[in-house]
């Protein structure tokens, strides 16, 4: 009774959404995290047809889709995305076919500015280190100045 329940109420909402409500969840690109340009990030599409296209964007190649050599998930066919150095960021989408069905999936070019974040902390830390060792040493000479 709890499963008719629960078909029910799956079929009642996805009616009620209306049709393409629901994203297709056939292309899968990378975990959702940004991809730094020049990177590549792995891709999985749900597809049983024998005939597939390589993935494609602005900015981003694929290579060709492979089933698992090992037969796991034979419903699955994977495939390595590149994004190319020179690739603008932010959102990016990424199009692939299964048979004669478009996919769609988006992916994320990471903003790597003048610099990684990491590089950019340091060297804020630096400066702010050497700002706080000045003041440090004009206290110093201010101190053994008037004491004399």
């Amino acid at each position: 009774m709890r499963v008719v329940l629960t078909v029910l109420v799956v079929l009642v909402l996805s009616l009620a959404a209306g049709p393409g409500a629901v994203a297709d969840p056939g292309l899968v690109v990378g975990d959702g995290a940004p991809v730094a340009p020049g990177a590549t990030v792995r891709a999985q599409m749900g597809c049983e047809e024998p005939t597939t296209a390589p993935a494609t964007g602005p900015g981003v190649t694929g290579g060709p889709w492979e089933r698992d050599p090992e037969g796991h998930q034979p419903w699955a066919v994977f495939s390595t995305i590149t994004v190319a150095p020179d690739a603008a960021p932010g959102p990016v989408t990424v199009t692939a076919t299964c048979g004669d069905r478009p996919l769609t999936a988006t992916l994320t070019v990471a903003d790597t500015g003048s610099g990684s974040t990491t590089t950019r902390l340091l060297a804020g830390a630096g400066i702010l280190l050497a700002v706080v060792a000045a003041m440090v040493l004009l206290q110093r000479r201010r101190r053994g100045t008037s004491t004399r």
